[in-house]
């Protein structure tokens, strides 16, 4: 039951992880509004904020695409857990009599090397999972990047640059945030694969 807790947690990780990523985009957005009042000068703000929506767009992208590695991980895992308590119980009813145990070993033995299988697939599938968030760390380091980025091109922005340096911190801290979760997400998955 830790198991499936664990995943479950994962996945409300990952719903704050797309609702960070949605902030991203919203506030990126009013960015590249903020950037054309500015003019000329907040061309590159405008570039980065463009920069910025697409980050989050593949960050949202990258986390559907973990929620359906976790739902797989959580059916192969609840369906590991019933067969494997199908071949406690067929070991059970094997303990009541020879003819019992004639009978009823065969089916064990699948059972058993069913659950095996799909223990084999859960860790296939865990190391997925474990690619997969290496891959979205990467990502949220460019995202951060892209942020500062914003950040010193907010200075170009003349009379909107205080607004667009607001707009490039509050960017920065979300995407902070978001390298935080993806953190705690490599955590919770590591406890998950030991």
């Amino acid at each position: 039951m830790n198991e499936l807790k664990a995943i479950a947690e994962i996945n409300e990780e990952i719903k704050g992880i797309v609702y960070a990523a949605e902030n991203i985009s919203l506030t990126a957005t009013n960015a590249i509004l903020v950037a054309r009042q500015a003019g000329i000068n907040a061309v590159g703000f405008s570039v980065v904020a463009r920069e910025l929506r697409m980050f989050s767009e593949n960050m949202a992208m990258a986390m559907q695409g973990l929620s359906g590695l976790i739902y797989r991980q959580v059916v192969a895992t609840a369906s590991k857990r019933r067969r494997a308590h199908s071949v406690n119980l067929l070991t059970q009813a094997g303990t009541y009599g020879e003819l019992a145990q004639t009978r009823i070993a065969p089916a064990c033995v699948r059972s058993q090397a069913d659950v095996d299988e799909m223990e084999r697939r859960i860790e296939d599938m865990s190391h997925e999972l474990q690619v997969s968030m290496k891959r979205i760390e990467k990502q949220c380091a460019t995202g951060l990047v892209i942020a500062r980025s914003a950040g010193i091109e907010a200075a170009h922005g003349r009379s909107l640059a205080e607004v667009l340096r607001q707009i490039a911190l509050v960017v920065t801290e979300v995407t902070d945030n978001i390298v935080v979760r993806v953190k705690t997400l490599q955590l919770r998955q590591t406890k998950i694969a030991s």
